[in-house]
């Protein structure tokens, strides 16, 4: 009886360790608002805004290939390109690139998908903005 209580109180904090893993990770932040991934982004280390903005670009980069844009990070970030540098771009344009109204709720992903989107093929940035400002 002590057994099973010792293996379910082992299997108990194994799976709640992993479920705050999951909560705490880079990935998990992108689901969040832009405005709240960017105070996170702003008050990280510099070994953490740079994971953190690997983990943006790449979820993003898959978003926009769900919307029709394929994306390829290596021709956008060439070699030894700090991916830090392209966020900071982004914080800078992101008042004219995107209406403030659209923000307020919509994740760093989407928001990362968009403006990976504006870099590529503009026209269809415009399409896919004009979409979600009607909708």
């Amino acid at each position: 009886m002590e057994l099973f209580f010792t293996a379910t109180t082992l299997v108990l904090v194994v799976a709640a360790y992993f479920l705050v893993q999951r909560v705490r990770s880079p990935a998990a932040h992108c689901r969040k608002q832009m405005s709240d991934w960017l105070s996170r982004f702003d008050a990280a280390t510099p070994v953490e805004q740079h994971e953190m903005a690997e983990v943006l670009l790449q979820q993003s980069a898959e978003l926009a290939a769900q919307m029709g844009v394929e994306v390829y990070l290596d021709e956008l970030l060439p070699e030894g390109a700090d991916p830090i540098e392209l966020i900071r771009t982004w914080q800078a344009q992101l008042p004219i690139a995107i209406p403030a109204h659209a923000l307020p709720n919509t994740p760093a992903r989407t928001v990362g998908a968009l403006l990976l989107i504006r870099d590529v093929e503009p026209e269809s940035f415009r399409a896919l903005l004009g979409q979600a400002v009607a909708g």
